[in-house]
C-alpha cells in the first residue's frame, strides 16, 4: 500500500480503498484523459469485480474533493474526460473524435510560460476572478492516434 496515496486521500478527506488507489492510479498514469467507461475496461482488468457504478461514483468523489476534474468534451461521443489535479498543462483536443491528450511536458511548459502573468494578474482584478488553475486546449485534428505514441 502507498503511503504516499494513502495520505493524499486522507489530506482530501478520502478513505484509501482498493478501489479507489486503482482508479487513481489508472486516472493518473494515463495521458489521454479516459471517460470513466474506458478507466473501467482498464481497472477492469485487474479488478474483475469492479462495477461501472463504483467508477462513476469515484470519480465524482475525486473532483469533489480536488484530486480530479472533469474535462468538458467536443465531438466524438461528448462523454466527460478526467484528469488528476496535477500542475498546469496543455491539451490537444481533436476536433471530429473528441480524443484528447496532454502536450509533450516540454512543450506544453514552454508554452504556458509564454502567457503573460501581468494579462492574467488584469483579467483577475478586472472582473474579479481568481485564476487557481491554467487549462488550455489546442484543438486541431490528430494525423495519428495520440495515445499510441
Amino acid at each position: 500500500m502507498s503511503d504516499k496515496l494513502q495520505q493524499t486521500f486522507a489530506g482530501h478527506g478520502l478513505r484509501c480503498t482498493k478501489q479507489r488507489r486503482a482508479i487513481f492510479q489508472a486516472l493518473s498514469t494515463c495521458r489521454c484523459h479516459p471517460t470513466a467507461d474506458e478507466l473501467h475496461r482498464l481497472v477492469k482488468e485487474q479488478d474483475a469485480d469492479l462495477s461501472l457504478a463504483t467508477v462513476y461514483n469515484t470519480l465524482e468523489a475525486f473532483c469533489c474533493a480536488g484530486l480530479a476534474y472533469k474535462l468538458a468534451c467536443c465531438g466524438g461521443n461528448g462523454s466527460t474526460r478526467y484528469d488528476t489535479g496535477g500542475e498546469d498543462h496543455l491539451h490537444l483536443r481533436c476536433r471530429k473524435t473528441g480524443k484528447l491528450t496532454d502536450a509533450p511536458d516540454d512543450l506544453g511548459k514552454r508554452i504556458l510560460e509564454h502567457l503573460p502573468k501581468e494579462l492574467i494578474d488584469e483579467l483577475q482584478e478586472r472582473i474579479g476572478f481568481e485564476v487557481n488553475k491554467v487549462q488550455v486546449d489546442l484543438v486541431g485534428e490528430f494525423k495519428k492516434n495520440p495515445c499510441q505514441s
